[in-house]
């Protein structure tokens, strides 16, 4: 149907065209002194359009032998970046799949390739990069890196992480601390900046700077809760290693932390601890006493009963313990413990009763002992040797 109408509409043209010449009686008239020239209007008409379509082609042509050079420039340009994101693609798939060696060697040469194109070269340079270090080749791997930062300039923040995060885990400390330092002064609130500076401050054992951080991070939603205050209570104990402070200090430092961790069953032991070794048991007593009340740690209930403590303060302390048997009857550490505090107040026979207690719950090789040690003070010879062969063979056996 379309040609029949391309066909009808050629006809009519010819028709019309020819209809137009037949009548069409004038002429053209040329004039260049010395020379006249007179002819048909149709023919100059013909002459005319035809000198048009001529001229047209011959510059067409011109401007594409002109414009070939850059043509065939663009061409191979195109051509050589195809093949480097070609490579880059199965630099990638190698490097995720384990083959690290492929990956450097396919992201070398798409490195190589990529003359003009800076985001071409910062990706395979840094991809180069990690496969390198995978492979442990670090020399190699900083040539990457001096390669990038030579023409990407040295605030180029994709490189700046990369080498964050490499000598991070290579343990090279200082450099890691510089190239995050200089990130962080090009984007100071990029949460995967903070993430690294974080992992780089606990393994130098900051915990100042681990605090500061944590809360950045929470507050930008970047942590989760109980993440959070698992790496503050780290850093708290932390502190506690590195800074010894006085009993006064420690209870004022123990005041400014939130409720939930100040209580927190491992926070509590180290302080408890530290008020111990100042021979400050009351105080430790009350830590404990506080932490345990507020969260049942058995580990806590262990550290509880071996305070030391005499008079009325141990009274108070085996009356407290007591009180918790009532709410965890069947507490095997519990019940030992409550055999120390008795033995300490020479309650021999409660001692003993709760040892066994413990014993009959779960059999513990230091249950078992604590009990022969009661019995060999109590000249019950026999009594006692089964004790303390059982808790060997609990020992032993473990």
């Amino acid at each position: 149907m379309k040609f029949l109408i391309w066909f009808i509409g050629l006809f009519a043209l010819a028709v019309g065209l020819t209809l137009f010449a037949e009548f069409n009686s004038g002429y053209a008239l040329i004039f260049l002194p010395p020379w006249r020239v007179e002819i048909s209007l149709n023919i100059f008409i013909v002459l005319l359009i035809t000198s048009v379509i001529l001229l047209y082609l011959a510059l067409r042509m011109f401007a594409e032998l002109s414009g070939l050079p850059e043509r065939v420039r663009q061409y191979r340009a195109r051509q050589q970046e195809r093949a480097s994101v070609q490579l880059e693609r199965e630099a990638r798939i190698a490097f995720y799949e384990g083959r690290y060696q492929r990956a450097e060697r396919l992201a070398s040469e798409a490195f190589a390739a990529a003359l003009h194109a800076d985001d071409a070269f910062a990706a395979n340079g840094l991809l180069g990069a990690r496969a390198a270090h995978a492979m442990r080749d670090y020399d190699k791997r900083n040539t990457y890196f001096e390669k990038l930062q030579a023409r990407l300039g040295q605030q180029h923040l994709a490189t700046l992480m990369s080498m964050a995060d490499l000598f991070l885990d290579e343990r090279r400390y200082n450099e890691a601390s510089q190239a995050i330092v200089a990130a962080r002064e090009i984007t100071p609130k990029l949460t995967a900046a903070m993430k690294i500076e974080l992992r780089l401050r606990q393994k130098e054992r900051n915990p100042e700077a681990v605090l500061k951080l944590v809360e950045q991070l929470t507050r930008s939603d970047a942590m989760d809760a109980e993440q959070a205050a698992h790496i503050r209570i780290a850093a708290y104990q932390q502190q506690l290693r590195q800074h010894p402070m006085t009993a006064r200090e420690l209870k004022d430092w123990s005041r400014k932390l939130p409720e939930t961790e100040r209580l927190n069953p491992q926070l509590t032991a180290s302080v408890a601890s530290q008020y111990q070794e100042q021979g400050e048991s009351l105080l430790a007593r009350d830590t404990l006493a506080a932490a345990i009340d507020a969260e049942w740690s058995a580990e806590l209930i262990e550290q509880y009963g071996q305070l030391d403590l005499t008079g009325e303060a141990l009274t108070q302390q085996l009356q407290q313990a007591e009180q918790w048997l009532k709410l965890h009857p069947n507490d095997h550490r519990l019940l030992l413990t409550l055999g120390r505090l008795c033995s300490q107040r020479e309650l021999w026979g409660k001692a003993q009763t709760y040892f066994e207690a413990s014993i009959a719950i779960k059999a513990t090789a230091i249950a078992h002992a604590e009990l022969a040690g009661l019995l060999d003070f109590l000249e019950r010879n026999e009594e006692s040797n089964f004790h303390y062969r059982a808790s060997l063979a609990i020992a032993l056996a473990k």
